[in-house]
């Protein structure tokens, strides 16, 4: 008796994990479903003289930013900003703010939609966190180390260039959406703990619908950006397809010493597209979640400053080391990205007759289309894995009964 009791036990786990095995992988199977983007924008010199982005008010509001104080997550400071954001941009934008509590603390980020009447329904996501570090720990000074700091160029200067983009992109002429995300709680983090930074970026991710997800082109990340001695290069856990749209915006506008602008000449040392660095920062949420993104960002703060060095996270980060040609350096590839369609998503990838893959150009009626077959899908994969499920459960309960 008790080598059938072993025996039948054996046979009941045996089918459990079989039974959880295959809810795994069909699981796995509906999620991984996503649109696959390619890009093909428009040369960006043939938009250089229509560059309209402010850099001098943009470096004036880093100023009226840190004049407001730190700018911690649930301060006077930080509502003031947000309240400011809304009123400046309200005309044609539509704002939405959703709260999330985290550790000790209540973070809100905001999100400002911009969708023109015509707009193909493809969405491109422009991100950057406002609030600034609680803390000063690489600070000369140990007595202040524990006080929070400006943040002008980690925080202000991404939200400075969101600002006076969302003034221009309503006369664009764009045909798909735009966002604008001014994520909270990105730089609260313990330096060593991976899981304690970007903390308003994961959890707007975690609460996207697959739908909404899947209509993001892109998702560009701009983060310390002020830096008079600005430069930047590409990251890893980012897209390489839309890091190579950035390749021929940057080029004409002057900012790779490898390639030519607009005039044929050679420009300045400050996007360097043949090196890859590792950063925490709001990218990765996205990146995770298998939404296309990068992240421009300035990890050497001042002159001769190593990786996550010089007034990074200290005392001397405060609105005098930011550089209004910088910001507008930024701000005018986001406006030339924009301008020339070239975050607009135009293929995915099919299969041909021979089994490989084929890009397939598709317009934006097409990419909508298949976006709603994929989601069409997944309802028939969880309705069949719903299904599935409970017949290897029925099975598994008559298989126990009869040892019974």
């Amino acid at each position: 008796m008790l080598t059938k009791v072993s025996f039948a036990n054996y046979r009941s786990i045996m089918a459990l994990l079989v039974i959880t095995t295959l809810l795994f992988s069909i699981s796995n199977t509906v999620k991984s479903e996503s649109v696959e983007f390619s890009y093909q924008g428009s040369n960006p010199c043939d938009f250089m003289d229509d560059l309209s982005f402010n850099a001098s008010a943009a470096n004036a509001s880093i100023s009226w930013q840190t004049n407001l104080g730190p700018r911690l997550p649930g301060s006077n400071a930080s509502a003031n900003l947000r309240q400011s954001i809304t009123e400046n941009l309200s005309a044609s934008w539509s704002f939405s703010e959703s709260s999330h509590e985290r550790e000790n603390f209540i973070l809100t980020n905001l999100v400002g939609t911009y969708s023109p009447e015509n707009s193909s329904g493809q969405n491109v996501v422009i991100v950057a966190h406002y609030d600034s570090r609680h803390i000063a720990e690489r600070d000369e000074n140990v007595s202040m180390r524990d006080l929070p700091i400006d943040g002008a160029n980690d925080g202000a200067s991404g939200v400075a260039i969101l600002i006076e983009l969302g003034k221009i992109i309503p006369t664009m002429n764009l045909s798909h959406d735009v966002t604008l995300f001014f994520s909270d709680a990105e730089d609260q983090g313990k330096r060593g703990y991976a899981n304690t930074w970007s903390y308003g970026a994961t959890a707007w991710v975690e609460n996207l619908t697959d739908a909404y997800a899947s209509n993001i082109t892109a998702y560009i990340v701009i983060d310390m950006i002020g830096d008079e001695f600005l430069d930047f290069t590409k990251l890893y856990r980012t897209s390489e397809l839309l890091w190579e749209t950035v390749t021929p915006i940057t080029a004409a506008l002057g900012m790779m010493e490898t390639h030519t602008d607009c005039n044929g000449i050679y420009g300045q040392p400050i996007f360097d597209s043949t090196t890859y660095r590792d950063v925490i920062d709001d990218h990765i949420p996205a990146h995770n979640a298998g939404i296309p993104a990068i992240n421009l960002i300035d990890i050497n703060f001042g002159e001769n400053a190593s990786d996550f060095g010089g007034y990074w996270h200290t005392h001397q980060d405060t609105a005098d080391k930011v550089s209004a040609e910088s910001l507008g350096l930024i701000g005018n590839i986001l406006e030339l990205g924009l301008k020339t369609s070239a975050w607009t998503g135009v293929s995915t990838v099919d299969v041909n007759e021979n089994g490989g893959q084929d890009n397939q150009p598709m317009n934006d009626v097409e990419v909508k289309e298949d976006i709603v077959e994929i989601e069409k899908s997944r309802i028939v994969g969880y309705i069949s894995l719903f299904i599935v499920g409970m017949v290897l459960v029925l099975i598994l309960m008559a298989d126990i009964s009869l040892k019974l």
